[in-house]
């Protein structure tokens, strides 16, 4: 039976995956959002509307790095 901070600790672990799953598909979405108004013809995009995110994910002891680019 696991104790109340195993317990707690293993949530908290869930919510740090959750959030860097969330920040990822939030660049995902604004990466598809400047590309729909190019497509659009919305002309030049601000120089500030353009995602660029880095993200690492640990999985299986390994580090990964994902990246978005405009």
């Amino acid at each position: 039976m696991n104790n109340i901070y195993d317990a707690i600790k293993e949530k908290e672990n869930q919510i740090a995956t959750f959030q860097a799953q969330i920040s990822g598909l939030q660049a995902e979405i604004e990466a598809l959002r400047v590309a729909a108004r190019i497509l659009e013809g919305g002309g030049s995009v601000p120089e500030t509307a353009r995602p660029v995110a880095v993200q690492t994910v640990s999985g299986n002891g390994a580090d990964k790095t994902k990246r978005v680019w405009p």
